[in-house]
This record gives structure tokens, C-alpha cells and sequence, in this order.
């Protein structure tokens, strides 16, 4: 679901949920909003939530992990999922992180969103968030503007 109202666009890209995949997550995101013409502050923002939440998905997460991107008139949902079976984790538990360490992803993604929900429940967890868009550009003769 990609927020209350209808989205003029959305994509998903889904893939293991595995550190090594973070960077493809990040890519595709960076390569999508560029060809969907938002500006590059929204750009470089939705880039860093989406690696922030891969990253935890990959840390955390399950099989897999899902990142839909959805553009409404006025902003940007981003829904970060991890599902499938549980799977064992390689390296430190979570309680081997120092206290400094955690929730310091999740707390970036928040100061960059305008709203931020983790629901959690037995398939894993989903985590959403909501940006507002700068105007659209729009180049008239060679001129960029903002949208009116």
C-alpha cells in the first residue's frame, strides 16, 4: 500500500535480505526518482532512508526485503519490508551493538521524513514513510523554474 491516496507512479524492487544487496537497493532508488524528475535534495534524502532501511532489513530482516517507492502530488512513501522465513544471522547479535549504535539508522529516516510507521507482526517487519516533494521543475525554452 502506498499511502491514502492514489500514487501517480510506484515501483518495487525485491531481493534477498542480505548486506550485499543494500547498494542495488540505493541504486535503484537513486536511478528511479532521477528518471521520475524529483529534485535532487528529495533525491539524495530518499536514498539515504532507503539505505538506512535496507541496511536494517539486511541486519535484521528475514529472506528477503521489498522497497516500494510511491509518488503522490505532494510526496514520496517509501515502504521498507523484510519477510519470509526467519533465518540465522551472521556476526553480532543486536545486543552485542553498543547502546550509542542503536536506533541511529532509524532515527536519520525519521529526521528526513516528514512521518515515519514500523509495524511489526510474525511475516517480519514493515516500515513506512512519508516526505514531502520540493516543486517540480519545469524547463520552459531552456529555463528551470519552479512549478507554479
Amino acid at each position: 500500500m502506498c499511502g491514502d491516496s492514489t500514487p501517480t507512479r510506484s515501483a518495487e524492487l525485491v531481493q534477498p535480505a542480505e548486506a550485499a544487496y543494500v547498494g542495488a537497493a540505493r541504486h535503484f532508488t537513486s536511478e528511479l526518482l532521477g528518471l521520475w524528475g524529483l529534485a535532487s535534495e528529495d533525491r539524495i534524502a530518499a536514498e539515504l532512508i532507503v539505505d538506512e532501511l535496507a541496511a536494517n532489513a539486511a541486519r535484521h530482516g528475514r529472506a528477503q526485503m521489498s522497497i516500494r517507492l510511491c509518488m503522490h502530488d505532494d510526496g514520496l512513501v517509501i515502504t521498507v519490508t523484510d519477510s519470509g522465513e526467519a533465518r540465522h544471522h551472521d556476526g553480532a547479535s543486536p545486543d552485542s551493538t553498543p547502546p550509542d549504535e542503536h536506533g541511529r539508522g532509524l532515527e536519520i529516516v525519521r529526521r528526513l521524513a516528514g512521518s515515519t510507521c514500523i509495524h511489526d507482526d510474525e511475516r517480519g517487519r514493515r516500515v513506512v514513510t512519508t516526505r514531502r516533494l520540493a516543486p517540480l521543475q519545469r524547463s520552459v525554452a531552456g529555463v528551470t523554474s519552479p512549478a507554479s
